[in-house]
């Protein structure tokens, strides 16, 4: 009963949620939709998610393959949900080559190139507002886009989380001043 009591206090309180959201986790199981609802009651938008395992099927989301030689997207809804292996450093030297070859094929002038354009060769491209990690090691992941990112380690059990465990981590980031690199 106090749990409950504590959660609604909670919920009240939180006015200031991210848009993008990514999770760096071992395994994906069910308990995952149950947190996808959690994210569609606070209106967050995107969510990426860092696993090795991803086999569940959800409905009612635009789902994102995303790996190093190839991508794909499969689904519609109200959530994005972008699934990556890993992207780190490599995704870097990938988006190196497409300028590169850009530039070669004369697609580019090389006094063109800016942020937007390296952006634009990203395999993700939107940057996530808060990165949720269980464990305290910074992961090599989304290095380009997670710079202005707020982290957040958790002491949980991706397998296990509650509702109250989610909104303890809302609270937190709602607290903090993002100052994008001032």
């Amino acid at each position: 009963m106090l749990l409950l009591l504590y959660q609604f206090i909670l919920e009240r309180k939180i006015k200031n949620v991210p848009r993008h959201l990514t999770i760096i986790c071992s395994e994906v199981n069910e308990n995952f939709k149950e947190f996808l609802e959690w994210c569609r009651k606070f209106k967050i938008q995107e969510i990426t998610i860092c696993t090795k395992d991803f086999s569940i099927k959800l409905e009612n989301v635009k789902l994102n393959y995303i790996g190093r030689e190839n991508s794909y997207s499969i689904g519609e809804g109200d959530l994005t949900i972008n699934v990556v292996k890993s992207l780190g450093r490599e995704e870097i030297v990938f988006a190196i080559r497409e300028i590169a070859n850009k530039v070669l094929n004369e697609e580019l002038n090389i006094e063109d190139l800016n942020e937007s354009v390296f952006e634009s060769v990203l395999k993700i491209r939107s940057q996530p507002d808060l990165i949720i990690k269980a464990g305290s090691e910074v992961p090599d992941f989304l290095l380009w886009q997670s710079i202005y990112s707020e982290l957040y380690f958790a002491d949980i059990d991706w397998n296990t989380i509650r509702y109250v465990d989610f909104l303890r981590i809302l609270r937190d980031y709602q607290k903090r001043e993002r100052r994008y690199g001032r």
